[in-house]
């Protein structure tokens, strides 16, 4: 399974198990990190909050010029939240350091044992600390217990630190194509990750 395949995986299995998984049990650090799927309205509107963040510093620095119409359509899958990445086949992850929100990402279905990760973001005050390579890995956790066996996402191509992120969790890059609807060419990197098959009891 996905902790036999990454090692690293700080995730208390004991609480997780491998089939039949309906929730994400908190995954508690030494500095008061705590990682857990977003499910109560308050989790949700720090969600909402993270990815507005996101989005402000992404326009601003990126994406306004190389692909406008990226986030079309994000303030309505916000105020819908959890949306297409509620459970069974979705999923939403935040994490908090000392309570406080700092960093979040999803997964929604695309079929065919298939899903695309989306809105990883982790607040500057929080990086350093590995909390994005948490987030990602519990994603991927609760990705496979829900019967995905592939992962797809796309990021810009100025975005090295995700890039190295994603890679160290198994991601590959792949070319562009129709797996990958609103990535734009020379712009977007297009990244593919196989889970290990699910372990049967």
């Amino acid at each position: 399974d996905y902790g036999a395949f990454r090692l690293t995986l700080p995730v208390l299995f004991d609480s997780m198990p491998t089939l039949d998984l309906p929730f994400l049990a908190t995954i508690e650090e030494p500095d008061m990190t705590t990682v857990a799927r977003a499910e109560t309205p308050e989790d949700l509107d720090a969600v909402r909050d993270l990815v507005r963040t996101f989005v402000g510093w992404a326009m601003a620095e990126i994406a306004k010029t190389d692909n406008p119409g990226v986030f079309a359509g994000l303030e309505a899958e916000l105020a819908g939240l959890p949306g297409r990445y509620g459970p069974p086949v979705g999923c939403l992850v935040l994490a908090k350091l000392d309570g406080v929100p700092v960093g979040c990402v999803g997964f929604f279905d695309r079929g065919n044992h298939t899903m695309e990760v989306k809105r990883m973001f982790v607040r500057p005050e929080a990086r350093g600390r590995g909390v994005g390579g948490r987030l990602l890995d519990a994603l991927l956790v609760q990705a496979q217990a829900s019967g995905h066996r592939r992962c797809l996402l796309w990021t810009h191509h100025t975005m090295h630190r995700a890039q190295s992120l994603y890679a160290s969790a198994g991601f590959r890059p792949v070319p562009l194509s129709d797996d990958f609807p609103g990535a734009a060419a020379g712009v977007d990197i297009c990244m593919e990750l196989v889970l290990p098959a699910k372990a049967m009891a």
